[in-house]
């Protein structure tokens, strides 16, 4: 495991020597209001490089674009009335948008497709580190690919912290859960690519059109968008999948079981719940924290309640569904 002296404070000195580490194309773990980043330049091939091997990521799958404004974005990709009113109303925030690129974004960072993923975040040290910076961050998951995400310093610190320049921490992600990923290459046919905080209806209010939703189809090439592997965010240990409202309690004590609400009848100590009362934002937020937690806990399987598929409920069970394939 990393040392402390990898995790910064939010200090000034320490965005400073993140800011520096960035610009010499080295990788800095970075907190987003979704999970945790593992960002470099992302107009710097040398450093995008980096990004994929440390995660050990596939050069098929593209990268998120983090960027400091919506025109700071929009400068480097071919924009449309829909996405800047999707810009104005989510941004910043947790909404990606696939749309035509331009030269500017490197080949590799979009697995060589015409297309590109940006977004503006709103967490407040990732803001300030890019208006420090010249240039865009490209910002996967730090984390080994396909692994389960990071909500918290101490999670990339576990897997990667030896690998990296630094952490910046941020503390917990307010969400907990990664960026809606909207494609917008046709804007008369937007469509969900990955579900996230902004759901299907609020993204309709503003396009005052249907959205398509997630399709369950697998591309053989390079992939759209990140998190559209069928086996993803996945701990070590086996995951079975109960439906909402049928979990059962009488489990073997080596086999944890998680529900989404505090339960109202006495359980064991391998009984562990996403929620006091079953609110989705907080099931949605703790989902990976405890996940991490309990994939070192060396039980033989998890046990999971699924959410009701409203809301980022959806978003929830399409984790869940990737985190338990096999």
């Amino acid at each position: 495991m990393a040392q402390r002296e990898y995790i910064l404070d939010s200090s000034n000195h320490s965005l400073e020597l993140c800011t520096r580490l960035l610009q010499e194309d080295r990788l800095v773990a970075v907190p987003t209001e979704t999970v945790y980043g593992l960002a470099g330049n992302a107009l710097s091939e040398k450093a995008v490089r980096q990004i994929f091997k440390v995660k050990g990521r596939p050069l098929i799958d593209p990268l998120i674009t983090h960027f400091k404004s919506a025109d700071a974005a929009f400068a480097c990709v071919h924009p449309s009335a829909a996405a800047e009113a999707l810009a104005a109303a989510f941004w910043p925030g947790p909404l990606t948008l696939i749309l035509p690129k331009k030269a500017v974004i490197p080949d590799i960072v979009t697995a060589g497709l015409s297309s590109a993923a940006i977004r503006v975040p709103r967490q407040p040290l990732m803001r300030d580190l890019l208006q420090r910076l010249e240039f865009p961050l490209a910002a996967p998951s730090a984390n080994p690919f396909g692994y389960v995400s990071p909500t918290r310093p101490e999670h990339v610190a576990h897997t990667l912290g030896d690998k990296i320049a630094a952490i910046l921490d941020g503390g917990p992600c307010a969400h907990g859960i990664e960026s809606t990923i909207l494609d917008l290459r046709n804007p008369l046919n937007p469509g969900i690519l990955r579900p996230g905080p902004i759901c299907a209806d609020a993204i309709e209010a503003i396009l005052h059109r249907e959205v398509n939703q997630p399709e369950n189809s697998q591309r053989t090439g390079a992939q759209l968008a990140p998190g559209q592997l069928t086996k993803h965010y996945s701990p070590k240990t086996l995951i079975e999948i109960a439906a909402h409202g049928q979990l059962h309690f009488s489990r073997p004590e080596d086999e944890a079981v998680i529900a989404n609400n505090k339960p109202t009848v006495p359980t064991g100590d391998h009984v562990y719940w996403l929620s006091e009362c079953g609110d989705l934002d907080e099931v949605a937020r703790n989902f990976f924290d405890l996940l991490q937690k309990l994939d070192r806990m060396h039980y033989s399987k998890l046990i999971i309640e699924a959410a009701p598929d409203t809301g980022i409920g959806a978003a929830f069970n399409d984790r869940l569904r990737r985190a338990a394939a096999r």
